[in-house]
């Protein structure tokens, strides 16, 4: 069950990239008070679909509930940035620096470092599929 979650929520995630690679086209290329407010009601709005997409699954029993929250977040982490990257006419090697989050991954990886982070975090959740598949399935 939580390798179908996987699939279905590398398919969000992917279009999530692409609604966001279009906000940020017709965002405005200053930066200013206007272009921050717009990013940071794009950051929640995304945290609430992703919210979203998630709770229909949620419910089975609190540890089935923690693998899929886990799964989730690392999909986001190693599937995110290279799209929105592609399709926003950006470097595909680039980390945003607006969020905090993003801040943080910069200072690990560097400001081109997106397959780098999209490698580590596919390294973790591939380790963690497959203590999943042979310890607990």
């Amino acid at each position: 069950m939580i390798y179908y979650f996987q699939a279905y929520y590398i398919i969000f995630t992917i279009a999530m990239a692409g609604k966001d690679a279009d906000s940020y086209q017709l965002k405005d290329r200053r930066d200013n008070p206007l272009s921050y407010a717009r990013v940071k009601r794009w950051h929640r709005d995304g945290m609430i679909l992703a919210a979203l997409y998630i709770v229909p699954w949620l419910g089975k029993d609190w540890f089935f509930d923690a693998k899929i929250c886990l799964a989730a977040i690392l999909i986001r982490l190693v599937c995110f940035d290279i799209p929105f990257n592609i399709w926003a006419s950006l470097s595909w090697q680039y980390i945003g620096c607006t969020a905090w989050v993003d801040q943080q991954f910069v200072k690990i990886f560097g400001t081109a470092g997106a397959v780098k982070k999209s490698l580590t975090f596919l390294a973790i959740l591939l380790a963690l599929n497959f203590l999943n598949h042979h310890f607990y399935e």
